[in-house]
């Protein structure tokens, strides 16, 4: 069993793998709750365990302490890599990408080893590219790099705290899940903040995928996961969306291949 831990800006998610890759256990609670997160459940228990930290060194430290109650005590917190599980890593510094990009597009890689934009849509939404590093070799990959944006929150924040007229967050959020498409002449501020975040966010990705498209004469596939994933998506075009999957947890799905790949290696050494 392999458990895997995603601490992002705001949440805090984890899942428990079994041998196959199918997700035994999983849960989530906000990072100031984590202190009392239960890891995992009576019986259960994993053979080795890999975080994904982006929320700090307090974060870190507490949850170290929480995941001794579970005798968790040596897990392994992850960091990007020049390369793994078969994508190049070519960021100018790999070792610099965040852990939770780089576990997402590990995960987009084993699923689509094809040319595939990456989107995780939450506090802040990064997207990021991959494709095949030549015709003679469609299995190995490569991560181009990407984008990172504020997220649907984070934007109507900053205007509501950077602008006297404009309202602030609580005033301003809508029903994200319900958006609906087309609301480019909103009526009020509130729809208006909303739907101007909603669509550059949507913009970025058709940007990303137009592009890819013009590098391979062919329309990329998009993988998207994250809270925001699917008020996202029903606000891009159709030439984008027709090829566009969402994929619940991908970070955590990543974190699972890049351990398994460790543990491979470390059965090889000892052999």
């Amino acid at each position: 069993m392999i458990f895997t831990i995603d601490a992002g800006n705001t949440r805090t998610k984890w899942a428990l793998f079994d041998d196959a890759g199918e997700v035994v256990w999983q849960d989530a609670c906000l990072n100031r709750d984590v202190a009392s997160a239960i890891f995992l459940p009576d019986g259960q228990s994993a053979s080795s365990t890999i975080i994904a930290n982006v929320a700090g060194k307090d974060h870190a430290e507490k949850t170290a302490a929480q995941l001794q109650k579970f005798h968790i005590h040596q897990p392994h917190w992850a960091k990007a890599s020049a390369e793994a599980c078969g994508l190049k890593n070519s960021y100018a510094q790999p070792e610099t990408l965040g852990i939770d990009r780089w576990a997402a597009v590990v995960a987009a890689w084993h699923l689509i080893q094809a040319p595939c934009v990456v989107v995780n849509a939450g506090t802040a939404v990064t997207i990021d590219a991959i494709y095949p590093m030549s015709a003679q070799n469609l299995g190995f990959g490569e991560f181009k790099g990407g984008l990172i944006l504020p997220g649907l929150r984070l934007m109507q924040q900053s205007l509501g705290q950077a602008t006297a007229q404009l309202p602030m967050l609580d005033e301003a959020l809508t029903v994200q899940s319900g958006a609906v498409r087309q609301k480019i002449f909103a009526q009020n501020t509130a729809d208006a903040m909303f739907f101007g975040a909603l669509h550059a966010i949507a913009g970025a990705v058709t940007l990303m995928s137009h592009t890819l498209n013009a590098m391979f004469r062919t329309w990329p596939n998009v993988v998207m996961s994250g809270g925001d994933a699917r008020s996202i998506l029903k606000n891009m075009t159709a030439d984008v969306t027709r090829q566009t999957i969402i994929v619940d947890n991908l970070v955590l799905q990543g974190l699972y291949l890049l351990e398994k790949e460790a543990q491979q290696h470390q059965t090889s050494s000892a052999n």
